[in-house]
């Protein structure tokens, strides 16, 4: 690609300075300014940060490259620990975009290599990476280092890119899935150094990946957040394989035959491309047709990295397409975009060559393209404002007393109160217990010594008598995050952000709380951990409302609270649901049909979802059980305002949805009265043949035996 302004450039300026300044003027800004000013609320981050400030052992399989890098960066005396590791990540996400534009223009021209390279800097998912505390932008990073040295002349460059590879497997170990494109860049080096060369670059490779080492070294002294506790021989091996550790995506792609979400995997993929490449995809098809005629190793090479990082990962991944799955995949698709990245610079070059012609409108469309990807992603990458996981922690810590328990489930949740515990030393009084680790004999032995006082037992049993053995052996109160899974016969009562479970000697529970952080909770979300959070408020917001509510004690100030808990959670369908009960029993039915039909829409919505997102059965079953109750209330609600044909249809629907809801046949049964009897007493039989215990329906059917009524 030819630049007409490289021959007025000062002397000692070459092009590729200018272009690489302007990629540096554009990109260094816009991630040191997006950045969130704290922990975010993303994924494993406050474990992360957590690890990495207290020098531990992170979750399998230990990540041990980003720990010990983490560690250094974070005693760079700029601003507090958690935003110092956000920048460790821009960082290391806007080293990878510099190595790339070095990689695309080695190969190409430093012009077209600009673009390519800025589309990178613009995607959504490497910006969002780039600004937590975790370790996916230093595997980028890596990704691009080790295809840069693979594509350099030279034996050195197969031992180096082996030794990058193998340093890189000690932050992730799926930058395996570049191995197959290294070994196609490699291959002539491999091939004239015969099998000396090969094994001289398998010790370098393990060179680099020695850096295991750490696990088990640092485990022998037991740090505060140790991980399986790799020390043992037996266990180091398991935490290094992932045989200890039942991942999220193993956990849920279980539910599934294999390959059954292969297709809509791809489809969610080419949305992703779509909002990151824009039209610049019309780009890379030309540089995939470059590449064919010019440089076909190559073309293998990239093609490599992408079919086994892009479609091969997603078909063993085999995830649903619901948010949380998704948002648990989307960092593994910069490495398929590192190729699409790479055929776009080329694509750019190569018509840029045959068409000198049409060198500027070609530019003006890379640029278009460029913006477009910017735009997409705008506001879901702007995270300067983002308090929501600090906020939250700090909040759940504010609605426990003094010494304590507080028992956590999700990772967003629990991974925030670690760090806001550990790294910022906040209320130490409270203890907080990891309901998933609970049963682990390394996470106990780790409490014993870090926590002392704490009893545990394995609450993720599902047994109420574990959760009363833990109470007893920890009598200073129990309580549990919205998140935690209890069991229905341990009696909950809402307290802020928690549910109190077993409670203190003396307690006074609370009438109210005060939502602390709520005022900085920004509900245009940026993605679904930073959404979760907001879920977290509104279930504790429902949680107190449902409470009175069961108590017939429900106020206006509760209607208020619902109506909050729907906007930071549109599909939250008992929030309007409870605010029917509200007016519903000051007789204000035209209210309570409003807010029930409300109710019953989240539910058809939720169904619909439930569809797209290949929901487990019994997910699909609980919705609809759940619904045709809203459709019930709806229906009693229709019939109070005379709306007769609305209660039918909302009654009729109830029962197909739930038919072992007895009321629906009953409120029939009524609603026929003086119409229909003979489908009055078949819809009081179908209720007794539900529930044999139906009282009124009983009554009603005796009733008309004896009055013989036909």
């Amino acid at each position: 690609m030819t630049d007409p302004a490289n021959d007025r450039l000062p002397p000692g300026i070459s092009p590729a300075a200018l272009w690489a300044a302007l990629l540096a003027l554009l990109l260094v800004p816009l991630y040191v300014c997006s950045l969130p000013p704290v922990l975010p609320p993303y994924r494993d981050a406050g474990e992360m940060a957590s690890a990495a400030w207290t020098l531990g052992v992170a979750h399998q399989p230990g990540y041990p490259l980003y720990i010990l890098s983490a560690k250094l960066f974070s005693l760079l005396p700029l601003g507090n620990p958690a935003w110092r590791l956000n920048l460790y990540s821009a960082a290391a996400g806007l080293a990878g975009v510099f190595v790339f534009w070095r990689l695309a223009a080695a190969a190409f021209s430093p012009s077209s290599a600009f673009f390519a390279a800025l589309l990178l800097g613009f995607n959504f998912t490497l910006r969002t990476v780039s600004s937590v505390p975790e370790m996916y932008a230093l595997n980028f990073l890596f990704a691009g280092a080790v295809l840069l040295a693979a594509a350099r002349p030279g034996r050195g460059a197969l031992y180096l890119a082996a030794f990058l590879l193998g340093l890189g497997m000690a932050n992730r170990m799926d930058l395996l899935l570049a191995a197959p494109a290294l070994l196609l860049l490699l291959w002539p080096g491999l091939k004239e150094g015969g099998l000396a060369a090969f094994l001289k670059a398998a010790g370098f490779f393990f060179l680099g990946f020695s850096l295991y080492l750490y696990l088990p070294l640092r485990s022998s002294g037991w740090p505060r957040f140790d991980w399986s506790h790799p020390a043992d021989p037996a266990t180091f091996l398991a935490v290094i394989t992932r045989k200890s550790y039942g991942s999220t995506l193993d956990l849920i792609s279980l539910n599934y035959a294999r390959g059954e979400l292969f297709l809509p995997g791809l489809k969610y993929y080419a949305a992703h491309l779509w909002q990151n490449f824009s039209a610049a995809l019309l780009l890379s098809a030309a540089g995939l047709y470059a590449e064919w005629r010019r440089n076909p190793l190559r073309l293998a090479a990239f093609g490599a990295l992408f079919l086994f990082s892009g479609p091969v990962f997603i078909y063993m991944a085999n995830m649903p397409p619901n948010p949380h799955a998704l948002a648990i995949v989307e960092p593994y698709y910069l490495l398929p975009d590192v190729a699409v990245a790479f055929w776009a610079a080329a694509g750019l070059y190569f018509l840029c060559g045959r068409y000198p012609g049409a060198v500027r409108p070609l530019v003006l469309a890379a640029a278009l393209a460029c913006g477009l990807v910017f735009r997409a992603g705008a506001h879901g990458s702007f995270r300067r404002w983002l308090f929501a996981a600090e906020d939250y922690a700090s909040d759940v810590l504010r609605s426990v007393p003094p010494g304590s328990v507080v028992v956590a489930k999700k990772d967003v949740q629990l991974f925030s109160l670690w760090y806001l515990q550990e790294v910022k030393g906040l209320r130490p009084d409270v203890k907080v217990a990891a309901q998933g680790l609970s049963g682990a004999s390394w996470y106990r032995e780790e409490q014993r010594r870090y926590a002392p006082g704490l009893v545990l037992y394995n609450l993720g049993s599902g047994q109420p008598a574990d959760w009363q053995a833990f109470a007893a052996a920890n009598p200073g109160g129990v309580y549990a995050t919205m998140d935690a899974e209890v069991p229905g016969e341990i009696p909950a009562a809402p307290s802020g952000m928690v549910n109190l479970l077993f409670p203190p000697k003396g307690a006074i529970l609370p009438d109210r709380w005060k939502f602390f952080a709520l005022p900085r909770l920004d509900t245009r979300y940026r993605d679904f951990f930073d959404r979760d959070i907001g879920v977290s408020y509104a279930q504790a917001m429902l949680a107190g409302a449902a409470r009175r509510g069961a108590a017939g004690a429900l106020e206006a100030s509760d209607v208020e609270s619902l109506r909050l808990a729907s906007l930071l959670d549109p599909e939250l369908p008992d929030a309007p649901l409870y605010e029917g009960f509200y007016y519903s029993a000051r007789g204000d039915w035209a209210k309570a049909k409003s807010c029930f039909q409300a109710s019953a829409a989240v539910y058809d919505r939720l169904l619909v979802l439930a569809e797209e997102y290949r929901s487990l059965p019994d997910l699909k079953r609980t919705l609809l059980s759940a619904s045709a109750y809203a459709l019930l209330n709806y229906g009693v609600a229709a019939e109070k305002t005379g709306d007769r044909a609305a209660a039918e249809k909302a009654y009729l629907a109830a029962a197909a949805r739930n038919p072992g809801l007895a009321d629906a046949r009953y409120n029939l049964a009524i609603l026929y009265w003086n119409r229909d009897w003979t489908r009055v007493r078949e819809e009081l039989a179908a209720a007794l043949r539900i529930n044999p215990g139906h009282a009124q329906a009983r009554k009603y059917l005796e009733q008309l035996e004896r009055e013989g009524r036909r």
